[in-house]
């Protein structure tokens, strides 16, 4: 069981929100999670083969294979990714059961252990209390040393537990306006604020011949970091960053000219 209470933590615990094909994975690997963190996954669409963002990620489909390397991993004292992505017959909600209760046990309030909720709102049935580890990790987990992120579509479906524990908000482009409004009264930001990160997304698309379809090259967020707080965030898409040296000349200016602090200009080097 989880061990080593102490109130030295600080509360970390995100929430990274956007709509489909807004670069919610971005978000995370870019914006949320250092190169340094161990971090175990909840993944049960597959977001996270082989790789998470830049770092190797180790999957797994079964609860004994999981277990076994995560049990490794974190004996390492090391930095690691490890993800479980259950098999598709298998129940949903038990399984991110399993996979929180295992995070519980392993907890230590002398280290720091990063725990990822993928596709969260596909994992919930209410949107008030939620009573599941997941609820659980998110109202006393950082006594344990243990920091969460939940990523889902909309915040109106995620539970106001999740929600309200959370002071870091990762916010992409949004597609209903009730969620707009949740994201206003949370950031106080304006409306506009908000439609403004698919235009922009949408301004640095480029048209890939071989998909027949076009591909983002920059995402754009507004992260808090407590009620009321945010700042303007973006991340240059890392698989398609060999499209950003034919950006044309309208979207270079929007680059040079914009508001948004880069967080990974590294790529352009």
């Amino acid at each position: 069981m989880a061990i080593n209470a102490s109130n030295r933590h600080s509360a970390r615990h995100a929430c990274i929100t956007c709509a489909t094909g807004n670069g919610k994975g971005i978000a995370v690997t870019s914006l949320v999670y250092p190169s340094t963190s161990c971090l175990a996954v909840f993944d049960p669409y597959g977001e996270y083969e082989g790789r998470f963002g830049r770092r190797k990620a180790f999957s797994y489909r079964t609860r004994r294979g999981f277990a076994r390397a995560f049990a490794a991993a974190w004996k390492s004292h090391k930095p690691f990714v490890v993800v479980y992505h259950p098999q598709a017959d298998r129940d949903r909600l038990e399984e991110m059961e399993w996979f929180g209760q295992l995070m519980w046990m392993a907890s230590d309030g002398n280290r720091v252990l990063h725990v990822l909720f993928e596709e969260f709102g596909k994992c919930t049935e209410s949107i008030s209390k939620d009573d599941t580890i997941a609820g659980e990790i998110a109202t006393g987990g950082r006594k344990f040393g243990m920091i969460a992120g939940y990523v889902f579509q909309r915040s109106a479906e995620v539970p106001k537990t999740i929600w309200g524990n959370c002071p870091i908000k990762v916010i992409g482009a949004q597609e209903y306006t009730a969620d707009v409004k949740r994201i206003q009264d949370q950031l106080g930001c304006s409306a506009d604020d908000v439609a403004d990160l698919g235009r922009l997304n949408q301004a640095f698309s480029a048209y890939v011949p071989a998909y027949d379809d076009r591909v983002k090259t920059k995402c754009h967020y507004l992260v808090a970091r407590g009620l009321m707080d945010f700042s303007r965030q973006a991340a240059l898409v890392y698989p398609n960053r060999h499209l950003v040296k034919n950006w044309s000349a309208e979207q270079k200016r929007l680059h040079q000219e914009s508001r948004f602090t880069l967080v990974n200009p590294e790529i352009l080097k």
